[in-house]
């Protein structure tokens, strides 16, 4: 049975799906202000950005997280504020880059025609290092004070054993980071041993907003990718990112397009290592020299990464509204990351580009 005036996809024919508005906002601690009242106000502006308002979207995608969020079933109060009230709801608990894909799903096979993706979290609410560690399996690996930058303390040591460029350059990439971010209020985490406080993430409160739509607009998506690792860490390759790899050649492939046809890279990291090992995973840079290039190209990540605020499962969005929205200005193709937990376990790739 299908609802009223509910279009159903037959097989053949697929809908394109367009990035009509975005928006990304980024606060700290802002006490006039509850959660809800920041996923409004972003919802808001994407929907002002995309010249159309809440009666005309037929569905929601929420990315949230319980623990982040400090809330069971968080989306029961948070999604009104994102335009779901009496709407089609779906709510992951992973990266928004993934919510994304499951919007523009829909989008494809006639489930919607037009679909807000919203991602979000507040880290100035909870102490980070203790929820990421609760995110670790309860008998073997929880107990050992795992983190998500504890294992991204694992994967830079293992680059800079591996590749003498990693200690050259990535003073210079740190530096130009921090510099790009220009200050964001925020918090930081205690570094754990080899990385520095340049090289981690900058906590602080997110949410990301995209309208998508089958209806043309000046940013097309051409494909996307998805790919996963073993749970337990010892079972991974740190260095390789071989999720990452998988899905960024299955939105390559969908897309008829390769890495060098991409003129905007926004790749999801959580640390400075982590973005440059996702630059050599995705092809834009040579096995080892991912820290070269992320010293060299002011291109990658202009807003600062990892040091311009950062809080799961929100990133992934983020990246992608940077993309589209760098693509509004300039006729070009974009690929945009997002990693899921634990520790980057899961990958999602998407490419855009100028319609």
């Amino acid at each position: 049975m299908t609802r009223p005036g509910k279009k159903t996809f037959t097989g053949g024919h697929m809908n394109p799906v367009y990035v009509h508005g975005t928006a990304v906002h980024k606060s700290w601690a802002d006490e006039s202000a509850s959660l809800s009242d920041l996923i409004y106000r972003a919802t808001q502006d994407a929907l002002t950005a995309a010249a159309t308002d809440i009666d005309q979207i037929d569905s929601v995608v929420l990315s949230a997280h319980d623990l982040v969020d400090g809330r069971s079933l968080s989306s029961m109060v948070t999604a009104p504020a994102a335009g779901a009230y009496l709407k089609d709801e779906v709510r992951l608990g992973d990266d928004g880059a993934m919510a994304f894909v499951v919007g523009a799903a829909r989008i494809r096979c006639g489930e919607s025609r037009r679909s807000l993706i919203a991602a979000y979290g507040r880290a100035s609410e909870g102490d980070q290092d203790r929820i990421s560690n609760a995110l670790f399996d309860p008998f073997f690996m929880r107990p050992l004070a795992l983190t998500e930058l504890s294992v991204a303390a694992l994967r830079a040591g293992s680059a800079l054993g591996n590749y003498a460029e990693y200690s050259m350059w990535r003073d210079r990439a740190s530096s130009l980071r921090v510099a790009q971010a220009g200050g964001q209020p925020g918090a930081r985490s205690a570094a754990p041993y080899p990385l520095l406080d340049g090289e981690l993430p900058t906590w602080c409160d997110l949410v990301a907003v995209a309208v998508l739509s089958a209806d043309p607009a000046p940013v097309r998506l051409r494909g996307v990718g998805m790919s996963t690792e073993p749970y337990q860490i010892g079972d991974r390759d740190l260095l390789a990112l071989p999720a990452l790899r998988r899905a960024s050649r299955q939105a390559f492939e969908a897309g008829e397009l390769t890495i060098e046809d991409v003129d905007v890279l926004e790749v999801d990291g959580l640390t400075l290592f982590d973005e440059a090992l996702a630059l050599e995973a995705v092809g834009a840079a040579a096995t080892g020299a991912g820290m070269r290039a992320l010293a060299e190209r002011r291109d990658v990540n202009p807003d600062g990464g990892f040091a311009a605020g950062y809080c799961a499962p929100a990133m992934g969005l983020v990246r992608i509204c940077s993309a589209a929205t760098r693509l509004m200005s300039s006729g070009a193709v974009a690929l945009a990351t997002g990693s899921s937990v634990v520790a980057a376990q899961s990958q999602t790739a998407v490419v855009l580009a100028s319609a």
